[in-house]
């Protein structure tokens, strides 16, 4: 009993020590605590909590530190557990601004929650009181939690507990979403989890939607979007954006042609046209450039790594009935000239044959029969008598 007496003495001295040593101590911080789950991840001398933690935020795979002020020792951890320990000073790689003045108030339906963000529609998932993992955590995931909680689209997925350090017993882990789901609690994923403290996963839910018409949601259906012309704008197959990895002038060419126009003049990347809102569904489009439709390219399905800001884009020429089609009214116009003035060559043509046909007929009605004229020989008085006597013969 006297050595328990004498402990709690000990802890008492070195509490108050503790606090007057360094009175500018974070709220966040826990005294004569240090955090053992986990391996350490790095020690070194600093000096002191401030600058323990400090380190901590320099190192990724640190979660929680510990800073023995007897040794001025700093240990980084993966965990968060807290075991008592005397001479310590231990707490969060960050410490959590929840209800600070650049905090916003949670965001929760069902027990699914966004919280530690600056702004309403940003946080760490929550499921359960207890955060998700990122282990394979993508937009797909992001875009169901943003619906759920009743927002028009989702911006990012964030990782490694962006905003905030979180506890490391997680109620989710490797989500894999569709994308079209109504609850996260309805994609796949594991209960058990191998994680820690920075890696819990969040989101970036959009406010305002691109507004695509219902007909871009068809099978293959190719839409612009964002663009100050209707030839221009980010590139939207079957109601999702295109990726911008691999993204050029032949793959832009493809879908120029068909949308109807003669080819591209240009491609963008970067979201050139404004952020998307949902997630990715075709990545590394390879045309070759005289494909009829992008569904006859080679692409990728692994959208990893695609965001909101690598949307592919184009700008395309202009309609092709403003110039080809010009062209074709053209020729149109001067074969019907040579067609007429051909058949009115056959209608002379044929008029003169006719007339020349007449006049032969005619002739050949003029001309005196064959012994007639052979009967015409001799002298003048030959010929008059020949008549007479005909004359009498006749009468």
């Amino acid at each position: 009993m006297l050595c328990l007496f004498f402990a709690a003495v000990i802890l008492s001295i070195l509490s108050t020590t503790l606090s007057s040593v360094n009175p500018s101590l974070s709220s966040c911080f826990s005294m004569n605590v240090a955090y053992d789950l986990g391996h350490s991840i790095a020690t070194k001398s600093t000096d002191g909590p401030n600058s323990c933690q400090e380190f901590c935020q320099m190192v990724r795979l640190c979660s929680h530190f510990a800073y023995n002020y007897g040794t001025g020792t700093c240990f980084l951890r993966q965990g968060d557990r807290q075991v008592p320990k005397a001479g310590y000073v231990s707490g969060p790689k960050f410490c959590p601004t929840y209800g600070s003045q650049n905090s916003s108030e949670p965001i929760c339906k069902n027990k699914v929650c966004i919280q530690g963000g600056k702004v309403s529609n940003e946080g760490n998932v929550i499921v359960d009181s207890k955060p998700v993992c990122d282990d394979n955590w993508g937009l797909e995931d992001a875009a169901v939690v943003c619906r759920q909680l009743g927002f028009p689209g989702v911006e990012s997925a964030t990782v490694e507990s962006e905003f905030g350090t979180v506890s490391s017993e997680y109620s989710m882990d490797n989500v894999r979403c569709v994308g079209d789901e109504l609850s996260l609690r309805d994609c796949y994923h594991k209960k058990q989890d191998a994680c820690y403290g920075n890696e819990g996963a969040g989101v970036v839910c959009a406010t305002q939607t691109v507004g695509l018409l219902p007909s871009c949601f068809g099978e293959e259906e190719i839409c612009l979007l964002g663009g100050n012309s209707p030839g221009s704008g980010n590139v939207y197959n079957a109601g999702h954006p295109v990726c911008q990895n691999g993204w050029d002038f032949p793959d832009a060419n493809v879908v120029c042609r068909n949308l109807g126009y003669i080819g591209a003049t240009d491609f963008t990347i970067g979201s050139f046209f404004g952020l998307s809102d949902t997630y990715f569904k075709v990545s590394n489009v390879e045309c070759r450039g005289d494909e009829n439709n992008m569904s006859e390219c080679p692409k990728s399905y692994d959208v990893g790594g695609c965001t909101s800001g690598t949307v592919a884009g184009v700008y395309c020429t202009p309609l092709v009935s403003h110039h080809v089609l010009v062209k074709q009214r053209e020729g149109a116009v001067i074969g019907l000239s040579i067609s007429v003035a051909f058949l009115v060559f056959l209608l002379f043509t044929l008029v003169f044959y006719i007339q020349r046909g007449r006049g032969e007929l005619k002739m050949k009605s003029l001309k005196l029969p064959t012994n007639m004229m052979n009967n015409r020989t001799g002298t003048v008085e030959n010929l008059v008598g020949a008549d007479f006597n005909q004359i009498y013969a006749n009468a």
